[in-house]
């Protein structure tokens, strides 16, 4: 969802005609980085996937990214 979404929301038209969709998925792009720098320095999925950090953080990231998604297609 944040690969079709990123394309979209990252464009111009589509950040000046949603503005508050577009700052919510900036931040949520931000989170998704930082992320995955945690997954790219850790190198085992075993051990990312048990970053407290990071399961508290996915659940509100997808949350997200479906209210950018309902935004659009509305």
């Amino acid at each position: 969802m944040w690969c079709a979404l990123e394309v979209v929301y990252m464009s111009g038209d589509i950040a000046k005609n949603l503005p508050t969709q577009a700052k919510q998925f900036q931040q949520i792009d931000k989170n998704w980085a930082r992320i995955m720098s945690i997954a790219n320095e850790t190198k085992l999925v075993k051990n990312t996937t048990q970053n407290d950090i990071i399961m508290t953080q996915l659940p509100d990231l997808e949350r997200g990214l479906i209210e950018c998604q309902k935004a659009l297609d509305s």
